[in-house]
């Protein structure tokens, strides 16, 4: 792609009525992503499981996500993508509300990984229609992604005040309702949804409008991309499904004050989304990311560190906020990287590839923190985020001077 028809690129926002829809249906179908983890102490105590065994719930859950999303991003490029979200909020909430009702954890399991299958169908629909539309800059991914850190946030408020009187299964109930509610609204009026609208996609200079930019369309390039995006998730992710769980068990936190803990990273992350991806517009979506990713590397491990009690949240609140500042820019590159291939095949496959990350890495961490403590697991998140931001360095100098 030569460099004028990046220079050249319009950017373009959306319009606010279908901006609203897919803000609004982003946030209801990210609660099903967060559903478990500020539960998770609860589930511990209930059933009586080790770490691993609780990573392994939460890894199923997400693996189910993963695959399905990379045959939903197909799916999505074929069909009015307004009538497949719908079927799979319903899908998902009737799953989740099943899974309440059941008395042995296998059939709760079981469930989840019914409601998996309705998750999936978002995402990758849902970057698809904002790519197709020409509404792909930074600014319309912030706003995207920022709904759904702040509908999580609502959500840990909910369950913060209602705890001790549901318990973990009318909590997920609870996180299950707005998906409901979205996916009779998408498959009762369909005509509201203008998913399948397209118009000339925007694409943002790589890196930055000063920096050279070789020819990006390299599926090595892209696959290696992906990986390095992957690794971050690896560490994010991990930490997030086991925060609460480490504030009360190692750090010594109230159950009703660690659970609203992940809150705290969705806080920041909210404001990241907004700030980086329009500083993504200005500054290229590769600057951008290689910045908030990079800062995450020392961040990680300082919640390893004995400290007092409130500096746990401020130190969650900015890991969120570089987390979630990855985003836009991440959605910006690939769609570069990935060149005229049909986009929801292409954000399922990076859709899927995150989410099986997702689904490692509480497992992961569940084996570390039986085999070394809580404490190293935390600790150890750090790696894999280290490795990501490595691998990403590569693809942006290979793309700078693309010589073998």
């Amino acid at each position: 792609m030569p460099r004028d028809s990046l220079a050249a690129s319009v950017v373009r926002t959306a319009p606010r009525g279908a901006a609203v829809l897919r803000n609004v249906g982003h946030g209801a179908n990210d609660l099903y992503w967060f559903i478990l983890p500020p539960v998770l102490p609860l589930i511990l105590e209930e059933f009586g499981l080790r770490y691993t065994a609780a990573g392994g719930m939460i890894a199923i859950f997400l693996a189910m996500i993963a695959i399905a999303s990379m045959l939903m991003g197909r799916l999505s490029d074929r069909v009015h993508r307004g009538r497949l979200i719908g079927a799979g909020f319903l899908l998902a909430s009737a799953a989740v509300g099943a899974a309440a009702l059941m008395p042995l954890l296998p059939l709760v399991v079981g469930l989840l990984v019914i409601a998996g299958i309705g998750v999936s169908t978002y995402h990758p629909a849902a970057y698809a229609s904002i790519h197709d539309a020409g509404h792909g800059n930074g600014r319309t991914y912030g706003a995207f992604e920022a709904t759904g850190s702040a509908s999580i946030i609502l959500m840990l408020v909910a369950q913060g005040l209602l705890a001790a009187r549901m318990g973990w299964r009318g909590l997920i109930v609870v996180g299950a309702v707005p998906g409901a509610l979205m996916g009779l609204l998408l498959l009762l009026a369909p005509r509201i949804s203008i998913w399948d609208r397209r118009g000339q996609p925007h694409v943002a200079p790589l890196m930055g409008e000063t920096a050279p930019v070789a020819q990006p369309g390299s599926s090595l390039l892209s696959s290696l991309f992906v990986v390095g995006v992957m690794l971050r998730v690896l560490g994010v992710n991990a930490l997030q499904s086991f925060i609460p769980t480490y504030l009360v068990r190692a750090v010594g936190m109230d159950h009703g004050v660690a659970s609203f803990a992940v809150g705290f990273t969705f806080l920041g992350g909210l404001c990241g989304a907004l700030v980086m991806g329009r500083a993504a517009d200005r500054r290229g979506p590769f600057p951008v990311y290689l910045l908030a990713s990079g800062l995450l590397i020392p961040l990680l491990p300082l919640l390893g560190l004995r400290m007092p009690a409130l500096l746990y949240p401020a130190i969650l609140v900015v890991i969120g906020f570089f987390s979630s500042a990855c985003f836009p820019s991440q959605t910006m590159i690939l769609s570069a990287l990935s060149g005229t291939r049909a986009k929801g095949s292409v954000f399922g496959a990076l859709m899927g590839a995150t989410a099986l990350t997702a689904a490692v890495s509480p497992l992961a961490f569940g084996l570390i923190a039986d085999a070394a403590g809580l404490v190293t697991a935390v600790r150890a998140c750090a790696i894999p985020a280290a490795a990501g931001w490595i691998l990403v360095l590569f693809v942006r100098r290979r793309l700078a001077d693309p010589r073998p």
